[in-house]
């Protein structure tokens, strides 16, 4: 499961997930920027965020420490992301996934 906690000063987030939910995001990455008829740089500003999430879940980034009154959460990692650099990174799996046909476990980033 994927949660966020704003950076100080509300200049970001800190993208945080599970071991398995970073993976599964690393791999949607990846797919649409294979796929999509709207990337034409595949080695672009797009797969920023998949290296960001990947370097997040092979410990490389933020080991957040689940909260005092809920620890059997389990390890999650996290990695720091500024708002321009998010919002633009966001917009285009939107994009593309209108034009792609994907399974329903990569619909998520597509709703609204």
């Amino acid at each position: 499961m994927l949660s966020y906690r704003l950076l100080k000063n509300h200049a970001g987030i800190l993208l945080i997930g599970d071991y398995t939910s970073l993976r599964w995001l690393h791999e949607v990455f990846y797919d649409v920027n294979e796929r999509s008829p709207l990337v034409a740089d595949k080695e672009g500003m797009f797969l920023g965020l998949a290296y960001d999430v990947r370097k997040a879940y092979e410990q490389q980034r933020e080991v957040p420490h689940p909260p005092h009154h809920y620890e059997e959460i389990g390890v999650r990692y996290g990695v720091r992301i500024l708002w321009p650099v998010l919002l633009l990174q966001h917009r285009l799996p939107r994009l593309s996934l209108v034009f792609l046909n994907h399974p329903s476990d990569k619909q998520c980033l597509s709703k609204g």
